[in-house]
C-alpha cells in the first residue's frame, strides 16, 4: 500500500497558516492571489518589507504577478512569520464591551419566557485564548501551523468574538486570574490536533524508513555472504592444492604448490583474524541507527500568545408565572448562569 502526502494539502495548510496569522488585517483572496494589507508596522519592520503582500502558491502565477511572494515549504515569509511569532510571546488583556438594555434582552430567545423588569451589571467573567506555533521537522522538510484555542471552565469554545466590540483592557478592573487549568485544557487539545496532523507524515516516514532499512540490511547481507564465500573458496583451494601436492614428484612443481598453499593459508588467516562478520555487523548496526535517526519526526510546540478576555455579567430581575426572581445572565455565552 502506498502512502503519500497530497501536495495540494501542503498548499492548503500554508494558506490556512497565513490566513490565521493575518486574520486581523485586510485580506483579499482572488484568482489564486492572497493580498494582505494594513499590516502592523512592527511586522513590516521585522520582515523588512512593507505591505501589501501578494502571496501566490503556484510557480507559474508567481512569474506572472509582479512583486508576488511564492509560498511553499521553507519559503522566506513562512520562516519569517515563525521567527516573528517565536519572539512575540506575550499575555494581553482585552475587554469585550457589552451594553444591555431591556429592549435588547427582550429579543433574546433564551429569555422570551420571562418578563424582564430591570437589568444591571454584576461583576465580570473571563475567557482565555491560547495561541500555539507547531513546527514539524523530518528528513529535509519543515512544516509549521498555528492554532488558537478559546477556553472557559475546561472546555474549548467555538465562539466568534468578532461580533462583539473589543478593546484593550485595564488590569485594574479585574483581580488576578489563574490560567493554569485553562492552559492545560488548551495544551491537551493541541496534542490531539497535532497527533491527527502527523498521522500521514508518520505513515510516510515509516514507509521510507522500511525501504532504507531493507537497503542497508540487503547490502550487508550480500557483503557477509561474499566474505563467507571467499572463505569457502580459500579453504577449498587449500584442500585442492594439498591433494595435488601429495601426487607431485617434481621439485619445481612441489615448490610452486607449497608457495600457493602458503599464500592461500595466509589469506584465510587474515580473513578470520579481521573478524569480517563482526566488523560488518557493527557497520550495519551503525547505518541502521543512522537511518532511524534521520527518519525521526521532531515536533516543537511553542506557546506564542495568551489573551485574557473579560466582560460584564448581568443581573436580571424577571417575572415568570407571577413570581419575581433574580437571574445572572452571561451575554457572551448567551445563557443563564
Amino acid at each position: 500500500m502506498k502512502v503519500k502526502l497530497n501536495p495540494n494539502n501542503t498548499k492548503d495548510k500554508s494558506k490556512e497558516f497565513l490566513l490565521e496569522f493575518f486574520r486581523d488585517n485586510k485580506i483579499s483572496d482572488e484568482k489564486g492571489v492572497l493580498i494582505i494589507s494594513d499590516v502592523h508596522p512592527d511586522f513590516e519592520k521585522f520582515v523588512g518589507k512593507k505591505a501589501p503582500y501578494k502571496f501566490v502558491f503556484d510557480i507559474n502565477l508567481h512569474n506572472k504577478i509582479k512583486d508576488s511572494e511564492l509560498i511553499m515549504q521553507g519559503s522566506y515569509f513562512l520562516l519569517a512569520i515563525r521567527d516573528y511569532l517565536a519572539n512575540k510571546g506575550q499575555t494581553c488583556i482585552q475587554k469585550i464591551n457589552i451594553k444591555q438594555d431591556l429592549r435588547e434582552l427582550a429579543k433574546n430567545k433564551s429569555l422570551t419566557k420571562y418578563k424582564i423588569l430591570w437589568v444591571k451589571e454584576n461583576g465580570f467573567d473571563f475567557l482565555s485564548e491560547f495561541s500555539f506555533l507547531s513546527v514539524y521537522q523530518y528528513l529535509n522538510e519543515k512544516k509549521q501551523s498555528s492554532t488558537r484555542f478559546l477556553v472557559k471552565n475546561k472546555e474549548i469554545l467555538n465562539l466568534q468574538l468578532d461580533k462583539f466590540k473589543i478593546h484593550s483592557g485595564n488590569k485594574e478592573e479585574i483581580s488576578e486570574i489563574n490560567l493554569e487549568t485553562d492552559y492545560q485544557t488548551a495544551e491537551n487539545h493541541l496534542k490531539n490536533k497535532v497527533n491527527q496532523e502527523i498521522k500521514p507524515i508518520k505513515a510516510l516516514l515509516q514507509i521510507k524508513l522500511e525501504k532504507e532499512l531493507h537497503r542497508v540490511k540487503d547490502h550487508y547481507h550480500k557483503q557477509i555472504k561474499e566474505k563467507d564465500e571467499e572463505v569457502e573458496r580459500c579453504e577449498e583451494r587449500i584442500k585442492l592444492l594439498q591433494s595435488k601436492l601429495k601426487h607431485t614428484f617434481y621439485d619445481r612443481d612441489i615448490s610452486i604448490l607449497k608457495r600457493m598453499i602458503r599464500e592461500s593459508t595466509e589469506r584465510l588467516e587474515k580473513l578470520k583474524q579481521k573478524s569480517y562478520r563482526e566488523r560488518l555487523r557493527t557497520e550495519e548496526t551503525f547505518h541502521i541507527n543512522d537511518e532511524v535517526e534521520k527518519h525521526v519526526l521532531s515536533i516543537k510546540n511553542t506557546l506564542i500568545n495568551i489573551t485574557l478576555y473579560y466582560y460584564p455579567l448581568f443581573s436580571l430581575e424577571v417575572l415568570s408565572k407571577g413570581k419575581k426572581s433574580v437571574l445572572k445572565y452571561d451575554p457572551v455565552l448567551d445563557k443563564i448562569v
